[in-house]
């Protein structure tokens, strides 16, 4: 069986082999964010980069967003590094002066939480296993940025959630009611989204995806597929996707059937004797048309294919 290589870390080999150079860091003004109102004091800032942290996107490839309420303000993700998070700090400053009092880790991955030191004195919400996934490898995550953007993410320091939910659990934000719910395994084991009900708004992390096709290669499939259908349920108006430009329920919908049907031609080439290069093909041509749904669609297919043929292969032997 083949064993799961994590994409960012073969791209920091790639990128040590290839000599990257180190960089300034970059500063609080090189980022252009800007608040995109999407619900009733609910406000998204959106990345235009649609792919890994790099010297280009100086590492902002990932989507946060923040909530106001009369006792200060929630923020979900904090982006990927230290000055990233100052740099989200400050576009918030335009629209609200209350002070920032929470914050939710929505998963492991460092480009939705190396900021958190931006939000100094903060509760940090987070699954356990996210909180045990910082302390652990907090450092690496730097390391592995400042390496993929040539030192423009800089040396942010780590700083662990403080406080844990593990099960579906309503909180109070100020007047502002939500819910904080758990993958149990999706796009990482320790997935948490938050769910708006009154104002009909999924923070969605890197569960759900919009114009940028899913990284899947720290996925379970099978508890993604399950829990995007869980999600489909809430009927959300509007969806802020970790990745992507905000988009509404329906974006929900279209990601697990692009999941449902790759997975199911992988399983039938499997069954077939067919590796998975051998699949790619027939993958390629079947979901032909998610090309011009997801900008980076032909960058990211091989990868999935292999991601789904190793967990099919795996389900095949239980």
């Amino acid at each position: 069986m083949r064993q799961p290589l994590n994409v960012l870390a073969v791209t920091v080999l790639s990128l040590n082999a290839a000599g990257v150079f180190a960089a300034a860091p970059a500063k609080v003004t090189d980022y252009a964010m800007k608040a995109q109102k999407v619900a009733p004091n609910v406000y998204a800032v959106i990345t235009p980069a649609r792919d890994f942290p790099s010297a280009a996107n100086k590492g902002w490839n990932s989507n946060s967003a923040f909530v106001v309420t009369k006792d200060g303000v929630l923020v979900f993700d904090t982006g990927a590094s230290e000055t990233i998070g100052k740099a989200l700090r400050q576009v918030m400053a335009k629209t609200t002066d209350k002070p920032v009092r929470w914050v939710v880790n929505s998963h492991g991955h460092g480009d939705h939480w190396l900021g958190n030191n931006a939000f100094a004195g903060a509760e940090i919400i987070s699954s356990t296993h996210v909180r045990t996934h910082v302390t652990q490898e907090g450092a690496s995550w730097v390391g592995r940025f400042t390496t993929m953007t040539g030192g423009i993410t800089g040396e942010s320091r780590v700083v662990a959630p403080t406080r844990v939910v593990d099960a579906r659990t309503t909180m109070q934000f100020g007047e502002v009611r939500a819910e904080l719910l758990l993958s149990n395994g999706g796009h990482t084991a320790g997935d948490v989204v938050l769910w708006l009900p009154e104002e009909r708004v999924l923070l969605g992390g890197d569960v759900v995806y919009s114009d940028s096709a899913p990284g899947t290669f720290d996925g379970n499939i099978p508890s993604w597929i399950a829990f995007l259908k869980e999600l489909e349920k809430l009927k959300p108006k509007v969806v802020v996707p970790g990745h992507g430009r905000v988009a509404d329920g329906a974006v929900i919908t279209r990601q697990r059937e692009f999941f449902e049907q790759i997975w199911a031609i992988v399983q039938a080439g499997h069954e077939k004797g067919k590796l998975d290069h051998e699949i790619l093909p027939e993958v390629r041509q079947k979901l032909a048309k998610y090309k011009k749904l997801y900008v980076n669609f032909d960058d990211r297919i091989g990868r999935t294919v292999s991601d789904f043929y190793q967990q099919v292969e795996a389900s095949a032997f239980k």
